[in-house]
């Protein structure tokens, strides 16, 4: 953007530049005028009339018309550039949040190296769980992923093979804790930017319920009381997640409504009973 409007700046002082010439000439053709009225004074010749090309309103205009037409230009060439940044597709596609639990903990209590390890062996398990259930997406959240999935049955296998792989191989972070994780899962349309970047409700939405605690829920009157809601090691679903898991079998259990920052009315969440899940996965092979 600099560089363009240097580019102007430049072409409107390469045509005034006569001007500032023709200004300098003025007061010698008059002093011409002046010696040729005085008695004595070797005549001159008289001055030619000046072309309208070098007089000064034209080459004013001549400015001012160059600079609209850049500045026009500049316009349009930004526009353009704006247009091919925004979105340039929409898909429905699974969104998976993994979150590290008690990361700032783990670096005040263990040490930044502990929390450090950490972290990276929750993100390098969580990209070597997504590898075989189509992938589409991936972005490094500092304390875990935000990814996508093309179905909801790939968003919730990566899920509960990542919390599988930390309980049956913990790493060895000695003398922290195990690891453990939170997971939420929404499904809805998301838009694609020129980058493949991915923008959308249903991604806030999947990050809101990751982080749900047990007052984000609302009883209700005529529903039950509200049952044990796991605050790690957990893997939470919207409803719209859930209707479309529902013909891959995965276990669920409806824990409430809850209200999620940003978004309006309540909203029903389902867990995935991961333990289940992988008993009955090992039972079909």
């Amino acid at each position: 953007m600099k560089f363009q409007w240097l580019v102007i700046i430049a072409a409107v002082r390469l045509v005034l530049a006569p001007v500032s010439v023709a200004a300098q000439m003025e007061p010698r053709s008059g002093e011409m005028m002046r010696q040729a009225d005085t008695p004595g004074a070797p005549m001159g010749h008289a001055s030619a009339p000046t072309p309208f090309y070098r007089e000064r309103t034209f080459l004013v205009l001549l400015g001012v018309g160059i600079t609209g037409a850049g500045f026009v230009a500049f316009r349009i060439t930004r526009l353009r550039w704006r247009k091919g940044r925004g979105p340039v597709e929409f898909v429905s596609e699974a969104v998976l949040v993994v979150d590290l639990v008690d990361s700032t903990h783990l670096a005040t209590h263990y040490g930044d190296v502990i929390a450090m390890n950490a972290r990276n062996a929750i993100k390098e398990r969580t990209l070597a769980a997504a590898e075989p259930h189509g992938l589409t997406f991936a972005e490094d959240t500092g304390d875990g992923y935000f990814m996508t999935f093309p179905s909801v049955s790939g968003a919730v296998q990566t899920a509960v093979a990542l919390l599988r792989d930390l309980r049956d191989r913990p790493p060895n972070l000695s003398p922290g804790p195990p690891l453990e994780a939170r997971v939420g899962i929404s499904y809805g349309q998301i838009l694609l930017d020129t980058r493949a970047s991915r923008h959308g409700a249903a991604i806030n939405k999947a990050f809101r319920i990751e982080g749900l605690s047990r007052d984000s829920f609302a009883q209700l009157e005529g529903e039950s009381a509200l049952g044990k809601i796991p605050d790690r090691n957990r893997i939470f679903l919207d409803e719209e997640a859930a209707q479309e898991v529902r013909s891959a079998h995965i276990p669920l259990r409806p824990i409430g409504f809850c209200r999620l920052k940003g978004f309006s009315g309540l909203h029903r969440v389902f867990e995935v009973l991961w333990a289940e899940a992988m008993e009955s996965t090992a039972s079909d092979r």
